[in-house]
């Protein structure tokens, strides 16, 4: 694939922040913030400056991330997000390709002062064998390696903004992190409904091309059946559980019923809304108004 990089001011630091924003642009709902939301609400003391270490400790491992699986496959982003550095010619192949491995070394160090070292190399492993391994390739080891990357993300970003160990969390808060694998296991596949073009050019056998109509009724089954769930082990406020059970099934239906791309990003973007109450409802006190 050829990409044409612009004549434009490439020594502008501004250009290289907003480059590097734009690799993580799409993953920002679904990793960043629902990461380091799930962080905030598990660790019962927290400073500021803790919590701000985690945010660039997430964000730096979701650069690495995102930089390493764009400069693979920039095929599928000209179909999928033409605007992604890449494809939009903000940065050549090699030059990703060569951030992506000076972003390893920088995570590690990162984890390494961060008092998270274990955690930053197995998520560094993960994001190899994900991409450069192409397990993202099955849809097993792909939604497989997706719900350990949320673990991974989830115990790292806690662990920094408690500046100590998960065993101080609470059970319930432990309970969430555990529940979380299941859930992320069981629904993440909602993300490649909207990826599938460029999925089957990468000649990815996610579920919505394996297995179009079961990958759909598993989402109309699966994400009320966890709201129920959520709704029945746990001690949740009236609110909250309206709104999680309203959500799971507007969202299942949507994503049964509605079929088309433009639909499937809609469906996702709620889809991850509904995520981010799940993964923290378990760490929510039923007394809260």
């Amino acid at each position: 694939m050829t990409v044409h990089i612009r004549n434009t001011r490439l020594s502008s630091s501004p250009y290289h922040a907003y480059t590097l924003y734009l690799f993580t642009k799409s993953d920002m709902k679904t990793i960043l913030f629902p990461i380091t939301l799930f962080a905030w609400c598990t660790v019962p003391h927290r400073a500021i400056a803790a919590f701000a270490k985690a945010f660039i400790w997430t964000w730096l491992y979701l650069l690495q991330f995102c930089v390493s699986n764009q400069s693979l496959s920039p095929g599928e982003d000209l179909i999928n997000k033409p605007w992604r550095p890449i494809p939009a010619g903000r940065v050549s192949i090699g030059n990703a390709r060569l951030l992506r491995w000076i972003l390893l070394p920088l995570c590690l160090l990162f984890s390494y002062t961060s008092g998270v070292f274990p955690v930053g190399v197995i998520l560094a492993l993960g994001i190899f064998l994900h991409n450069e391994m192409r397990l993202d390739s099955h849809w097993f080891t792909r939604n497989v390696l997706n719900a350990i990357g949320y673990a991974v993300f989830d115990a790292g970003a806690t662990s920094i903004t408690q500046s100590g160990s998960l065993s101080q969390l609470s059970p319930r808060a432990l309970l969430a992190h555990y529940m979380s694998i299941f859930i992320v296991l069981t629904t993440i596949h909602a993300q490649d409904f909207q990826d599938e073009a460029g999925d089957r050019l990468e000649k990815r056998r996610t579920i919505p091309i394996v297995m179009p109509n079961g990958g759909r009724t598993s989402m109309l089954v699966a994400l009320p059946v966890w709201s129920v769930s959520l709704c029945t082990l746990f001690p949740l406020p009236v609110w909250l559980r309206a709104v999680m059970l309203a959500l799971g099934v507007w969202v299942g239906l949507r994503f049964y019923l509605l079929r088309d791309p433009a639909a499937d990003k809609r469906s996702y973007l709620l889809y991850n809304v509904w995520l981010a109450i799940a993964r923290i409802a378990p760490t929510i006190d039923s007394e809260l108004p």
